[in-house]
C-alpha cells in the first residue's frame, strides 16, 4: 500500500477568478503490489490552500451574523468555491478486478466520519455511505477506467455534512437523497432518544440559511480493490464570485498566509436508529 504526497500546480492560462486550478493529475494511490495487503486500502488527505481572511471577508460575516445572529457564519461558504475531482484506475494485473473510491471530507466546523456514527457493541450495526462514492468500479485486467466527482456533487456533498453535524440530520437520508443542495434551508433537530424511539426527533435552534452553508474545504480519499491497481486523479477548484479565497501561490503559499483549519470529529451522541 502506498500513499503519494499531494501538490498543486496553477494552471497554465491567465485569465479570470473562475479559472480552474488543478492538482497535479500524475498523483496517485496504489494497492495491492503486496499480494499480502490485499484488500487494504490507500488514503490521503487535501485541504484547499485558503488565504487568510481580509477586511471584506470580516464585513461580509458581519452583515450576515447581524442577519442571523443565533447562527454561526463559517469563513468558506457553499458557492464560495467550485470543486471536482477526476480519477483514473489502472489495473495492473492479469484479472478482472473491482475498485472502490471513497470520498469523506470536512468544512471548517466537523469533519465526517463513517464509523462514528454505528454502535461498537453492536456486530450487525452498518455505518452510513461516504459523503460521495463507494459504488464498485469494474476495471478489465491491464484495462483503465476513469470518472469523475462533479461539481454539484461536491456541492452536494457540503450540504450533506453541514445538515449531519450542525443539523443532526440522519446521514443514510441526506446522502442517498439527492437535491438537498437546493433547498433554502435545513433545520436543526434533537437527535433521537434511543431509549424513547418513537418520540422521533425536534426541531431545535434557528434554522440555518442556505447563506450559511460550509462548504468542503478538506477531501479524504480511501482507495481500495481487490486486485494490483493503481489511482490516479486531479483536483480542480474554481473561486467564485469575488472573494478569491484560493491562496494565489496554492500548496506553495507560506504556512502563516493560509487559514488553519481545526475541524472536529463529528460523533453522534447516541448510534443511528
Amino acid at each position: 500500500m502506498r500513499a503519494v504526497g499531494l501538490a498543486f500546480v496553477m494552471f497554465a492560462a491567465i485569465g479570470c477568478s473562475e479559472d480552474p486550478r488543478y492538482l497535479d493529475p500524475a498523483q496517485n494511490l496504489e494497492v495491492g503490489a503486496d499480494p499480502t495487503m490485499m484488500g487494504m486500502p490507500a488514503t490521503a488527505t487535501l485541504t484547499l490552500p485558503i488565504r487568510l481572511p481580509i477586511q471584506k471577508d470580516m464585513d461580509e460575516a458581519a452583515a450576515l451574523q447581524m442577519k442571523y445572529p443565533n447562527i454561526q457564519i463559517p469563513y468558506v461558504r457553499v458557492g464560495d468555491l467550485a470543486v471536482d475531482l477526476e480519477w483514473s484506475v489502472k489495473n495492473l494485473s492479469d484479472q478482472d478486478g473491482v475498485a472502490f473510491i471513497d470520498l469523506n471530507g470536512a468544512n471548517e466546523l466537523f469533519a465526517y466520519v463513517p464509523d462514528n456514527f454505528v454502535d461498537p457493541t453492536d456486530d450487525e450495526a452498518t455505518p452510513p455511505p461516504p459523503l460521495m462514492g463507494h459504488i464498485p468500479i469494474h476495471v478489465a485486467k491491464n484495462g483503465l477506467t476513469t470518472g469523475v466527482f462533479r461539481e454539484d456533487q461536491i456541492r452536494e456533498a457540503s450540504v450533506d455534512l453541514d445538515a449531519i453535524t450542525r443539523g443532526n440530520a440522519n446521514p443514510f437520508k441526506m446522502i442517498l437523497a439527492p437535491g438537498d443542495a437546493d433547498q433554502p434551508q435545513f433545520q436543526p433537530s434533537t437527535l433521537i432518544d434511543p431509549t424513547m424511539p418513537d418520540l422521533g426527533s425536534m426541531p431545535t435552534g434557528d434554522p440555518i440559511p442556505a447563506e450559511a452553508y460550509a462548504q468542503l474545504v478538506r477531501f479524504d480519499v480511501v482507495f481500495s480493490a481487490d486486485q494490483h491497481m493503481v489511482m490516479e486523479y486531479s483536483v480542480r477548484v474554481r473561486d467564485l464570485g469575488d472573494r478569491g479565497l484560493l491562496h494565489e501561490m496554492l500548496l506553495d503559499a507560506p504556512a502563516g498566509e493560509l487559514q488553519a483549519f481545526a475541524p472536529a470529529v463529528y460523533t453522534p451522541q447516541a448510534p443511528l436508529q
